[in-house]
């Protein structure tokens, strides 16, 4: 895991994953994991709003 910034795609804690992918605001252009900050995936690209 990478330390401060653990990244989606390494984690494997259920409940920090959690926290890492509610209420997604940014995915992974490289695995497509989601998360609410860009500094929680490696490629981060910002999801479209829901219309």
């Amino acid at each position: 895991m990478s330390g401060i910034n653990p990244k989606v795609c390494e984690t494997t804690d259920s409940r920090l994953l959690g926290k890492l992918t509610s209420e997604a605001e940014f995915s992974c252009a490289r695995c497509g994991a989601r998360a609410h900050d860009s500094v929680s995936v490696c490629e981060p690209v910002p999801l479209e709003p829901d219309h």
